[in-house]
């Protein structure tokens, strides 16, 4: 299972969100499937592949590659993590 650290503060601005994580001096922008992940959590990663899936009509395989390279560059740097 995936969740967002609960210190990041999310601000949606309709087509991308903003990510900021003010202890950790980081700031980011997701869209697109950024935004779809983001928005699937907290899930299990087969989860959050699919839901990836739906939205952009891919193959689940490479939803899951995606979705999962998505979370472990935010989880190197300390937005989401595992539960």
């Amino acid at each position: 299972m995936w969740e967002a650290d609960p210190d990041v503060l999310v601000t949606d601005l309709g087509d991308e969100l903003i990510l900021m994580h003010a202890a950790r001096g980081l700031m980011f922008s997701l869209n697109g499937p950024g935004r779809v992940v983001w928005q699937a959590l907290p899930g299990r990663p087969q989860d959050v592949a699919a839901a990836l899936a739906r939205a952009f009509d891919v193959e689940l395989p490479r939803a899951e590659a995606d979705a999962g390279a998505l979370l472990a560059d935010l989880a190197a740097r300390g937005v989401v993590r595992r539960a």
